[in-house]
């Protein structure tokens, strides 16, 4: 059985047949390359098989750039390389139809029927209620894969929430950044919810208490991959229950 049905009947399992938007997370590195198989055939292999299960749906990754900050280096939305984001990320930006939100700092990456939705006109704050993070949510069946290591470690997800619920040891700064619109370089400022001083260097819980609680009340999937394993779960559940447990506790994050 060649790779990309191997990595279907896997998807079939997790049954992301459901999805009309898909958030991937990815460590690719975790999950390694298989023998007689090379790194662009493995992302391919992932990629095909979503899209021949689910021909309609969105495909959404994270290609952050935070890097930029405190630099001269300029942002292009076109050209410039997500930081940290995994293979997959970086796969799915250069694809020749894929979108990009403009914020030079949290920039999500999408392609197929939803992604204009999701990457235009948005916020220039990372997090608030018009950035992409926040129109993933207004999406019905949207889903979290996380390729190669366990969400709660790639939970980019979850800065919304503290964003929308306003917690106590974060405050918003701005960064200017380069960027190059219409062929022009200008300064732009955006916005991310950072850790007060006073706790910046606490230990972190890593999302700990948030994911016990979601697996308590939902499913979490998990199925092996290569060297690792991927995991599938509900995004709008995970807005409805994670959102109970910051009104229940507001400093979650840490526990």
């Amino acid at each position: 059985m060649d790779l990309k049905k191997k990595i279907i009947n896997k998807f079939n399992y997790l049954d992301i047949s459901k999805a009309k938007c898909l958030f991937v997370a990815n460590d690719m590195a975790k999950i390694g390359i298989p023998e007689n198989e090379s790194k662009i055939s493995m992302l391919d292999s992932i990629y095909k098989g979503i899209i021949e299960i689910n021909p309609n749906i969105t495909i959404v990754v994270p290609t952050s750039t935070l890097n930029l900050i405190g630099t001269d280096k300029v942002f292009d939305i076109n050209n410039t390389p997500s930081f940290r984001m995994g293979a997959f990320s970086e796969y799915v930006r250069k694809l020749k139809n894929s979108r990009r939100s403009f914020n030079a700092l949290w920039s999500l990456s999408a392609i197929g029927p939803l992604a204009d939705k999701i990457t235009q006109n948005v916020s220039k704050h990372a997090y608030d209620k018009n950035s992409s993070f926040s129109k993933l949510f207004q999406i019905d069946n949207t889903f979290f894969l996380g390729l190669g290591d366990h969400p709660r470690f790639m939970l980019s997800i979850i800065h919304h929430l503290e964003t929308i619920f306003n917690v106590p040891y974060r405050f918003t700064k701005g960064f200017e950044i380069n960027c190059l619109v219409d062929l022009k370089k200008s300064k732009y400022t955006f916005y991310l919810e950072v850790l007060n001083e006073n706790v910046r260097y606490n230990k972190r819980a890593l999302n700990k208490k948030i994911f016990d609680n979601y697996e308590n009340k939902d499913q979490l999937k998990k199925i092996d991959l290569g060297n690792s394993y991927m995991y599938l779960f509900n995004m709008n559940n995970f807005y409805k229950i994670t959102s109970e447990l910051f009104k229940e506790d507001i400093n979650c994050w840490w526990k």
